[in-house]
């Protein structure tokens, strides 16, 4: 994966999580992204998703269409692994697409909808310390520059 992929999944402050979209994902390339997430859920490891949608254009359809069908077959090693999700989002037609994809097919647990990543951040470690994971904290504040509130 290189620079310049689209679609980013970087583990490297696993139990967290971070998939960045920028830019169009190739069709092909978005089937990968879904077998690598695919790989996480078979790690039967609880863990937290930051979802950085910042520069991401609105998925096209059959983008849409492929994960509502990913997410329908995989519902329950999601809902047994993933605690939850924080979604970045600054794009108001991307916020929109959520909004309408996510009263198609509501989700249980955590969530949050942001435009700030460093709230996202923060959000996803404290829900990661509550469930007892044992994230690197030192290194998600570093990486995203957090502070105490």
């Amino acid at each position: 994966m290189s620079n310049n992929d689209p679609l980013l999944l970087d583990d490297s402050l696993w139990p967290l999580l971070i998939v960045q979209i920028r830019g169009a994902v190739p069709f092909a390339r978005f089937e990968e992204y879904l077998v690598q997430r695919l790989a996480y859920l078979e790690r039967q490891q609880k863990h937290v998703m930051l979802i950085d949608l910042r520069h991401a254009p609105m998925l096209p359809s059959e983008h849409r269409r492929l994960q509502s069908e990913w997410l329908k077959q995989h519902e329950h090693q999601l809902d047994a692994v993933v605690l939850g999700h924080a979604i970045v989002i600054t794009s108001p037609l991307v916020r929109l697409m959520l909004s309408t994809f996510q009263k198609a097919r509501p989700r249980s647990g955590l969530h949050l909808v942001t435009p700030r990543l460093d709230d996202a951040a923060r959000w996803c470690l404290e829900v990661l310390e509550e469930a007892g994971c044992n994230p690197p904290t030192e290194r998600i504040k570093a990486r995203f520059g957090l502070t105490p509130h």
